[in-house]
């Protein structure tokens, strides 16, 4: 079977980052051939070149993406395609255009967000059209979003996502944050890895280190890793609080898995979420996770168990999580060492393997 993964987004974002990871699971297997078509100037299209995967690029170039829509018919025909898997909601509107023209074609859609759809008439055919076979969500909350809307929920499945455990697990710290930033080795690292979208929520991140500040003697850093739309309005909400000092701008950064073994907490505050990678990997790693309940986390996160969890924006209890764990050092050894073993037994990447295997077979 050939397998078409497509995806229109431009910007690194998690849904490309497990497509990658799903291709190269399946790249050994014989019976596996698979496609990648990106956006043109995408990191993805970047990453595909680097590690010599077979793909194509077409340009974005039109409000109804008459260039990518062409492409996509082109691989299709040239490749002998059997699947495609859309990887973003841009991506499953084109090829719901075109879909029409390859009746023997199978279509999946991967959902990384529980945003809520819009129960209305266009809505309710794009999620229900009947050449799609299956929605694969990322979470159980992404899966909820679909009642209501789905007429047939058994094509709604869930498939979590995974990572290289051992690879995270074996990242050494090297320093790498502090000789760039001139931060003596007892400065503590308050981490938050993401793109900087309104989803994100990094406004609530900047508030929740600005209590922390007034509340704590400790020597703190408050780092944000990555890039977007909202970073000079972040930068610029620092500087009319006063404690641009105290937060670093790291920007897009490809030693993620080093950075994290730097970190004495990861610090997230979203306000919408499938279930995120980040959080798997601070798993691996041993870095401690203070978080909102938001989408599938609760799913992973289990309140003083793998993690501290409180509800979306709440800024005093993301504030009382960090302090707790930064003053005690059995709680944080605790929960550390839960998640961990969490995430040996359901997010490793041969059980993802298998899933998607398995589901690709049955259509």
């Amino acid at each position: 079977m050939h397998i078409l993964h497509i995806s229109t987004i431009k910007e690194w974002r998690g849904g490309d980052a497990q497509m990658l990871t799903t291709h190269g699971l399946l790249e050994p297997m014989t019976d596996v051939q698979q496609t990648i078509l990106c956006q043109e100037g995408s990191v993805l299209s970047e990453k595909c070149r680097s590690r010599n995967i077979n793909y194509y690029t077409a340009p974005l170039d039109t409000k109804l993406a008459t260039s990518f829509r062409k492409k996509i018919k082109q691989v299709i025909r040239d490749e002998q395609i059997d699947i495609v898997h859309v990887h973003d909601s841009r991506a499953f509107s084109l090829i719901l255009l075109i879909i029409g023209q390859y009746p023997d074609v199978k279509l999946v859609y991967s959902r990384k967000r529980n945003n809520p759809i819009a129960k209305n008439i266009f809505k309710r055919i794009k999620y229900n059209h009947k050449r799609v076979n299956k929605i694969v969500c990322v979470s159980n909350a992404v899966r909820d979003v679909f009642k209501g809307i789905a007429k047939d929920m058994d094509k709604v499945v869930t498939l979590y996502d995974s990572i290289d455990v051992s690879f995270f697990v074996s990242q050494k710290n090297a320093g790498a944050l502090r000789n760039e930033y001139h931060l003596s080795d007892d400065t503590l690292l308050v981490g938050n890895i993401a793109g900087l979208t309104p989803q994100k929520d990094l406004f609530t991140f900047i508030d929740t280190a600005e209590l922390i500040l007034q509340k704590t003697n400790k020597k703190v850093k408050f780092v944000i890793v990555g890039d977007g739309e909202l970073k000079e309005e972040l930068q610029a909400y620092c500087k009319r609080k006063n404690i641009e000092e105290h937060i670093i701008f790291a920007g897009f950064r490809t030693d993620v898995p080093q950075i994290f073994s730097e970190l004495s907490l990861l610090l997230m505050t979203s306000k919408d979420e499938g279930l995120p990678l980040t959080i798997y990997e601070a798993f691996a790693v041993g870095v401690p996770v203070v978080t909102t309940k938001a989408g599938g986390i609760a799913e992973a996160v289990i309140p003083d168990e793998t993690g501290y969890l409180t509800e979306i924006k709440d800024k005093d209890d993301l504030a009382e999580g960090v302090l707790k764990v930064l003053n005690d050092g059995n709680y944080a050894k605790f929960i550390v060492q839960n998640a961990r073993n969490l995430v040996k037994e359901r997010f490793d990447l041969p059980r993802m393997r298998n899933d998607y295997y398995e589901l690709y077979k049955s259509l």
